[in-house]
C-alpha cells in the first residue's frame, strides 16, 4: 500500500495535513503530563524512522528539516492545553476551542516558524507569514478537537460522578 503524499502549496515547504489536531487532542484528553509524554513518544518513534508523518515520512532528517519545529512544538502544545484542562473548573467546548486556537495554533506557529527560520534562509517574520495560508484549516481542526475532547471526557467520566477525576486524567 502506497502512502498518500501530503498536499503541498508551492509557496511554502510546510505541507497541509490533519496531523496538527493530535497535540490538541492529546493535551485535552490526556492532560498536561500524559499529553506531552505521548507527543515525546511520537517524536522518539519518528527519530527511529517509523513513518508516522504524512506521506510515510519519518527519521532524523524530517525532525531536523525545515518542518521539524512544528513536530517538536506538538510537545509544548499538548502540555499547555493539558495544563488548561487540569486547572479548568468547568471545561466547556468553547473554552477548549479558544485554548486550542491560542496554544494549538498560535504557539505551534511560533515554534514552527522559529525552527523554519533557523533551518532556511527565511527570517522569522517571513516564516510566520507562510503560516497565514493554514489559519482556516487549523481553525477547523481546533474546533473539531475542542468538540471531540469535551465529548470524550464526558463519556470517560459519565459514571464516575466526579469532576476531580476528570482533571487528573
Amino acid at each position: 500500500m502506497r502512502a498518500v503524499p501530503p498536499i503541498a502549496i508551492p509557496i511554502t515547504p510546510i505541507p497541509i495535513t490533519i496531523q496538527s489536531i493530535a497535540p490538541m487532542l492529546a493535551g485535552s484528553i490526556l492532560g498536561a503530563k500524559r499529553g506531552a509524554l505521548s507527543m515525546i513518544l511520537f517524536v522518539i518513534l519518528l527519530a527511529c524512522s517509523v513513518p508516522l508523518l504524512s506521506g510515510g515520512r519519518g527519521g532524523i532528517g524530517v525532525l531536523l528539516g525545515p518542518t521539524g519545529g512544528f513536530v517538536f512544538g506538538w510537545i509544548l502544545v499538548a502540555f499547555i492545553i493539558g495544563l488548561f484542562v487540569g486547572y479548568s473548573k468547568r471545561l466547556t467546548a468553547w473554552k477548549l476551542i479558544l485554548v486550542n486556537i491560542g496554544a494549538g495554533i498560535c504557539l505551534l506557529y511560533v515554534c514552527g516558524a522559529g525552527y523554519l527560520s533557523l533551518t532556511t534562509a527565511l527570517t522569522f517574520s517571513e516564516a510566520m507569514k507562510l503560516n497565514l495560508v493554514f489559519i482556516p484549516g487549523d481553525s477547523v481542526k481546533a474546533i473539531v478537537a475542542g468538540l471531540v475532547a469535551v465529548r470524550v471526557r464526558q463519556a470517560l467520566y459519565a459514571n464516575s460522578g466526579s469532576t476531580t477525576k476528570m482533571k487528573t486524567l
